[in-house]
C-alpha cells in the first residue's frame, strides 16, 4: 500500500518525498511508517503534498539544503562543511527532488505531443480544403504556419504553466513589446489583415485577369502583404493589399466574355447607316469575335465636328481587349476611307458680316486708301 501511494504521488508530480529518521512535525504531512526489527531505529517516510500549487523545478531546487544555501536562506557553518553526513543528505535531497520532477516533465512532453497531433490534424484539413478551392500556394503555406504557431503556442503556454514557469509574467512582457512593434508596423499589419480579407472574400484568384488602378494584368501571386500581377508590358506589378481593397477592382475573368469598345467618328454629311454597314462588315469574318451577343455600331454622341460612333463586340480572351481596340481602330479607318466616308478632324468656320470695310478689303482698295 505504501509503495502504491509513493508511486501515485510521484507520477502526479505533486508530492515531495523525504526520508527521515524522526517523526515529522508538519501539520500538512501524511505519515506512513514501517518499523524494522527492535535492533534498528524506526524509519519514517514523509510524503508532503503540495496540493494544487504547481511549483517548478527551480522552486523545488531552491527548497533543498543546497538551494537554501545558494540563495542565502540558510547559513552554512564550518562544522557542516566538514561533516560528510551533511553532504550526503544534501545530495539525497537534490536527487529526490529531481526524480520527483521527472514524471511532471514527462507528462508535459506527452501533453505537447497531443497538441502536435491536434495541429497536424487541423493543418491537414485546412490545406486539403484550400487546395480544392485553388487557393494560392503562398497563402496555404502562410496559413499552415499561422495554425502551427497558434495551436502549438497555446499548448506551450499550458505546458509552461504545468512546469511552474512564470509564463504569465513573460507573456505580459511580450505583449508590451508586441504593442510597441504594432505601433511601429501599422502599415504591415494593415496589409496583413487586408490579405486575410482578400483570402476570405475571394474577389479574384491566381490566373484571373484584373484591372486595378487603371492597370490590367494576370494575377500571379497573392500574399498576406501584397498582390502581384503581370501587366501588358510583361512587368510584374506589386500592389499592397490595402490599396487593393480601397480601389475598384474589375475582374474580367469572372464573366466568360468581355465587351470591346472601339470609338470612331464620321463627318456630319456622311450617312450613319452606310458607315454602320461598312464597320460591321469588317467584323463579320473574325473568328475571335463572338456571334452571340452580335456586334453592333451605335451613335455615342454628336460632337462639335463629328458624329461619334462606337463599335461593340464580344471576345472570350479578355487579355486581348486592348490589342483588339488598336487593331480595329486601324481596320475601321481603312474601311471608311475605302468606302469614301470622310473622317473629320477638328476645324473652325469663321463667318464675316458684309460691311464697307469688308467690301474695300475684298476689292483690294483698303491698302491704297490707307497709304494716301
Amino acid at each position: 500500500m505504501l509503495s502504491m501511494i509513493l508511486g501515485l504521488s510521484l507520477f502526479l508530480g505533486q508530492a515531495q518525498v523525504t526520508v527521515v529518521t524522526q517523526n515529522p512535525s508538519a501539520a500538512d504531512a501524511t505519515v506512513a511508517s514501517t518499523t524494522q526489527p527492535a535492533t534498528t531505529q524506526p524509519t519514517v517516510i514523509v510524503v508532503q503534498h503540495t496540493g494544487d500549487v504547481a511549483t517548478g523545478l527551480i522552486e523545488q531546487l531552491t527548497g533543498t539544503k543546497l538551494g537554501r544555501v545558494v540563495t542565502g536562506q540558510q547559513t552554512l557553518t564550518l562544522d557542516e562543511v566538514k561533516n560528510p553526513a551533511f553532504w550526503i543528505d544534501s545530495v539525497k535531497d537534490l536527487v529526490v527532488t529531481v526524480l520527483a520532477f521527472i514524471p511532471r516533465f514527462l507528462g508535459t512532453m506527452i501533453f505537447l505531443f497531443v497538441f502536435w497531433l491536434v495541429y497536424r490534424g487541423i493543418r491537414k484539413i485546412a490545406l486539403s480544403s484550400m487546395k480544392k478551392s485553388e487557393v494560392d500556394s503562398s497563402i496555404r503555406d502562410m496559413l499552415a504556419t499561422l495554425i502551427k504557431w497558434t495551436v502549438m503556442g497555446f499548448g506551450f503556454v499550458i505546458a509552461c504553466n504545468q512546469l511552474g514557469i512564470p509564463i504569465v509574467a513573460m507573456l505580459t512582457g511580450v505583449s508590451i513589446i508586441g504593442l510597441a512593434v504594432g505601433f511601429a508596423a501599422q502599415e504591415t499589419l494593415a496589409n496583413f489583415i487586408a490579405g486575410i480579407v482578400i483570402f476570405l472574400d475571394k474577389p479574384f484568384k491566381v490566373g484571373d485577369w484584373i484591372e486595378v488602378g487603371g492597370q490590367q494584368g494576370a494575377v500571379k501571386r497573392i500574399t498576406f502583404r501584397s498582390t502581384r500581377f503581370t501587366n501588358l508590358d510583361g512587368d510584374v506589378v506589386v500592389i499592397p493589399n490595402t490599396k487593393i481593397l480601397s480601389d475598384q477592382i474589375i475582374n474580367k475573368t469572372t464573366n466568360p466574355v468581355t465587351r470591346v469598345n472601339v470609338p470612331m467618328g464620321i463627318a456630319y454629311k456622311e450617312s450613319i447607316d452606310k458607315a454602320r454597314e461598312v464597320l460591321l462588315r469588317t467584323m463579320a469574318t473574325d473568328p475571335r469575335i463572338e456571334k452571340r451577343p452580335a456586334p453592333e455600331v451605335v451613335v455615342r454622341a454628336c460632337a462639335a465636328s463629328s458624329v461619334d460612333l462606337m463599335l461593340h463586340f464580344w471576345i472570350r480572351e479578355e487579355r486581348y481587349e486592348d490589342a483588339m481596340v488598336w487593331e480595329y481602330l486601324e481596320k475601321s479607318k481603312k474601311a471608311l476611307d475605302a468606302a469614301g466616308i470622310e473622317i473629320p478632324f477638328p476645324h473652325m468656320q469663321v463667318m464675316l458680316e458684309q460691311t464697307p470695310a469688308i467690301d474695300q478689303l475684298a476689292r483690294g482698295t483698303g491698302g491704297s486708301t490707307a497709304a494716301n
